[in-house]
Formats: structure tokens, sequence, C-alpha cells
């Protein structure tokens, strides 16, 4: 058979055993043998097809299509003929690892419906020569990456299983020309989408089946969708684009907020309520312990430093020393010594009937008393303002103040308040209406002891005295109106001290 050039076999039912009997010497069988057909037969070993087709000197085209061909046990140890340039192997049942005992020196190679599911890269960097690549009708779920065949010119993926697909997909192929990919499941993404417009626009391969063959299989939405009629919008498909508008919108937010925290101060209301809340939890800690809390004052007094001297001069004497005389609560005589402010300013308010607010410009500018101020708005939280009173020493234009008064804006435009007559023969009647809005005085539990204590109101240092025993001074009294002048004098000097330093706002004793 010396001069035989072509074989064709095909179409029988040949098994190994009957084509390679161990026991028999091929050498110089056929030497002329250029092409050799197996196909549509039951051949299962690829080992014993390298072993027949070894000694044929001459042979390039092998095509064992249609067979049993390809699993792992059968497919080891395979030593082939060099001249192998094409090799037709379609319809067979390859496992992935099979496709090391396939010919390397091949330049066509057709695996098309032989169930491979993924690609071994090792068989592809051995076969260096490989032009022409069929793999259509696999079960072929991701084209691996890094898939690097320098010679290759031709790939038929058609009809696998894979939906995803990008620019990196074939970067290492530099020869490729023609790419048949379609009939797969397509995630419509924005990856699919730029491969599609690099590919088309530069032209340097050819999308053979494109665009009939091409169509969506995700999202649902896209079911079916010709892929070249999805179009994606810039804004979803760069990601840098969305940093830069993420970036952008969260600092356009973050300002804003600030903006709003400015214009509204809400850090000084934060603070506020984070101090009435502290206050809170130590006034029920201290109850838990035993302390007991009850009414003690008919009215705080809430004023300026700057208007102490009104307060000391007028409004005590009126409401005290009389015959029915309230029991007035201020900061300099009535504070608890050793106790926070802002505890002393919370406990005081809670424990008193009524709250009188001495507004003034200094009452305005006086940090304390906003706090005073703010600490009574949420003591009526969900109830009506009529335990605040508003006494008006001097005048004052509602939209002059700043945006954290706004309470006492509302207050002053919708609030009867009662203003201090300049004249003196009015201020009697003054008197009367103070005392008509405080009501009769009721009896209050008297167990608490006085203390000589002063607070800066512009932001202050609380300077205390010792605790004196509970007394209200009484007329005729001559003692008691000399020890109260003294202190009056001393309490005056130290204010004016404590007016020149810079205070904090907040100080434990």
């Amino acid at each position: 058979m010396a001069g035989v050039e072509s074989l064709d076999v095909s179409n029988n039912r040949l098994r190994n055993e009957y084509i390679f009997n161990q026991l028999c010497d091929y050498r110089g069988a056929m030497p002329n043998l250029h092409t050799f057909k197996m196909s549509t037969n039951d051949l299962k070993s690829l080992k014993d097809l390298s072993s027949l087709t070894r000694e044929f000197q001459q042979l390039q085209v092998l095509d064992f299509s249609n067979n049993k061909l390809g699993s792992a046990e059968t497919s080891q140890g395979c030593v082939w003929q060099k001249n192998i340039t094409r090799l037709v192997a379609h319809h067979n049942e390859f496992v992935s690892v099979a496709l090391r005992c396939l010919p390397t020196t091949v330049h066509y190679l057709d695996l098309s419906y032989c169930n491979l599911d993924q690609l071994d890269m090792t068989y592809f960097e051995k076969a260096t020569n490989l032009k022409e690549l069929l793999l259509s009708g696999n079960k072929i779920k991701f084209i691996p990456s890094k898939w690097t065949s320098l010679s290759l010119q031709a790939l038929a993926l058609d009809g696998n299983s894979f939906g995803l697909i990008s620019k990196a997909s074939f970067q290492d192929m530099p020869q490729l020309s023609h790419l048949m990919a379609g009939n797969n499941p397509y995630h419509c993404t924005c990856e699919l989408h730029a491969f599609v417009e690099d590919t088309i626009s530069k032209g340097k391969v050819n999308l053979t089946d494109w665009p009939q063959n091409y169509r969506c299989y995700h999202p649902e939405a896209l079911l079916n969708t010709v892929v070249s009629k999805f179009l994606p919008g810039q804004v979803a498909c760069d990601i840098r684009l969305v940093i830069i508008i993420c970036v952008a919108t969260t600092a356009a937010v973050i300002l804003i907020l600030m903006l709003i925290c400015y214009i509204f101060d809400l850090p000084w209301y934060t603070k506020a309520t984070y101090q009435i809340i502290r206050a809170k939890y130590r006034a029920h800690k201290e109850k838990a312990a035993g302390e007991l809390g009850a009414f003690a004052y008919h009215a705080f007094i809430s004023y300026s430093h700057c208007d102490a001297d009104w307060v000391r001069d007028q409004l005590l004497p009126c409401l005290e020393n009389n015959r029915n005389p309230y029991r007035l609560c201020i900061h300099e005589r009535d504070f608890m010594p050793g106790r926070w402010i802002i505890d002393n300013i919370i406990e005081n308010i809670e424990s008193s009937r009524k709250v009188i607010f001495v507004l003034s410009q200094h009452f305005v500018n006086s940090e304390w008393c906003n706090y005073e101020l703010y600490f009574a708005q949420q003591r009526a939280m969900g109830k009506t303002f009529s335990d605040v009173i508003l006494v008006v020493k001097e005048p004052i234009d509602p939209s002059s103040l700043p945006s954290k008064y706004c309470k006492l804006k509302k207050m002053l435009s919708t609030k009867t308040y009662l203003e201090w007559p300049q004249q003196a023969n009015q201020q009697p009647f003054f008197w009367e209406q103070l005392r008509s809005v405080l009501g009769k005085p009721a009896a209050t539990r008297r167990g608490r002891f006085s203390v000589k204590s002063r607070t800066s109101s512009v932001g202050g240092v609380s300077v205390i005295g010792p605790p004196v025993e509970d007394g209200r001074p009484e007329v005729g009294d001559t003692n008691a109106d000399k020890e109260a002048a003294l202190e009056n004098k001393i309490i005056k000097r130290d204010n004016d001290e404590l007016l020149n330093q810079r205070q904090i706002p907040m100080v434990a004793f």
C-alpha cells in the first residue's frame, strides 16, 4: 500500500482493537498517506489512534469526527506524527483535560459539538501554529482570561453558554481577524456594548455573524433584544463619570447641610439638646439614688447680668417683699453649689411654676439666657407657652433677633407680653399686671436651702459662695437688710471682674 495517499474508512463500526493491533508492525505500511478519514465509527481511544498514525510519515489531514473519543481515561500518553496540520474532531465527547492528547502541530482544529464546558489553556499554549479554531455548539460557560494565541486568525464560538464578553477577552490574539460568537445567552451590559463598539469601530476583527445572531438574554426586560439595539447611556457605562457625579453630589449635599446648619444654628441646638439629655440622665441617677425633686419656686427669673440691678432693685422687692410673697429663683442666689451650671438651670426651671424672661438687647447677646430660653421651650414641648412670661425691659426689634431665637420671635409676634414703663406713675400698674399673670402665690416646699451664688450670663463660670440657711428678706428685719446690701455690693464687684474674663460655656465644680 505504498502508493495510497488518501484513506477513508468512515461510516463503519470500527473499534480501536480492529484498526490497531499492538502486535503488528506498521512501519513503512503507508509511507505516502496524506489524508486519513475515520469519521462515524465506534472509536474511543485517542492514544491508540496516535500510535496507529505515528508511522504515517506524510500524514497531514486526520478526521475522526462523530466518534466517542475524548474521555480522560483513554486520552493520556499520546504521541502524534509531527506533520499533522488539519484535525477534524467534531461531534465527540471531549472533557477539558483530553485536549492535552491532541496533536499540537495543527493549523486547523475543529472541536465543534464536543460537549466541552471549559477550555484547557495548556493545550493552546503549546499549539503555537494554530490559525483556525472551531468551537461551535459546545457548552463553554466563560471565555478564559489571558487566552493567548499569537497565530490564531479565525475563531468560532457561536452556540455556547457564555454570556459575558469584553474588550479584554481577545486582546492576546493579535492576528485574530474573523470571529463568530453569536447565539450565546448574552448579558447586555456596558462591557458587551463597549466590546461591540470597539470591534466595529476599529474594523480589525470581522464579526461574521453580526448582528442577527447576537441577542440579549439578561436582563429580563431586554430578553431577545438585538444587541445592536442595546444602547446604554454614557453615565451608566463610564465608571469615572459615575464617580465624579457621586463625589460632586456628595460634596454638594455636605455643603448644603453645612449651610443649613450655619443659617439655622443647628450646632448650637445640638449642643443644647446634648446638655439637656446629660442633665436628665444625671437627674434620673440622683432620683434613683433617693434624692427627691419637687416644686420649689413660683417663678424662675432669666435675665442678663447687665439687667441684674433692675432685677434686684425692682423685680425682687416688689414680688418677694409683700404680704403674699412669691418665691423666686435667680441664679445669683439660688443655684446649688457643686452642681453643673446646666443641671442647675434645667432643675430650677423644671422646679418653677412659671419662667419670667427679662428681655433686653443684653438678653439677646447672652449665651446663658439663650440656653435658659431653649430649655424653657423644651419643657413646654407639646404644651402651650402659658407658663412663659415675657417682660420687655427695653424695646426689641424681633426682626433683628438671630435665627436661633426663632421661637422668641414667634412669641413676641403672637403672645402678649409685659413692657416695663419708663414713667414712674405707670409702674404700679405694671406690677399689678405681673402679679395677675403669676397668679395667687401657692404654698411651695421650703425644705431647700438658698445659696449666695453668681453666674456670668455672658458665658460663665459660676462663682458660688457658702450655703446659708433658707430665708427670705422680711420687712422690718434690719440685720437682714444690712447683710443683703453688703452682699449686693460684693456680687456687683465680682460680676464686673467676671465680665473682663473669657468664660468657658460649661464648668463642673
